[in-house]
């Protein structure tokens, strides 16, 4: 059902008309792509984006520019000497 009234909403409403919870939805997507949110805050952000259009867009484009970065993002063996070094400089 969620699918079908994000259609409607796309379809039928303005793309300007914004999302009165969109800048929080999006604060919490990032948190919960990062693994950082709070277990009641994705649900809320799973409850949400299923009613809301511009919220499903910006949690898609947000997962689909972190999912590109991961798969573009070369992994390289660095050595143990490297890593204390950094983490030397870190804690400075």
């Amino acid at each position: 059902m969620g699918a079908f009234i994000r259609w409607v909403q796309k379809t039928i409403m303005s793309k300007k008309t914004r999302c009165p919870q969109e800048e929080r939805c999006l604060e919490l997507v990032r948190l919960m792509l990062d693994k950082q949110a709070t277990e009641e805050d994705s649900l809320y952000v799973t409850k949400h984006i299923e009613d809301c259009y511009r919220c499903y867009d910006n949690y898609n484009l947000e997962n689909t520019i972190r999912e590109v970065i991961k798969n573009k993002v070369e992994k390289i063996k660095v050595s143990d000497q490297i890593i204390k070094e950094i983490t030397n400089k870190l804690e400075l």
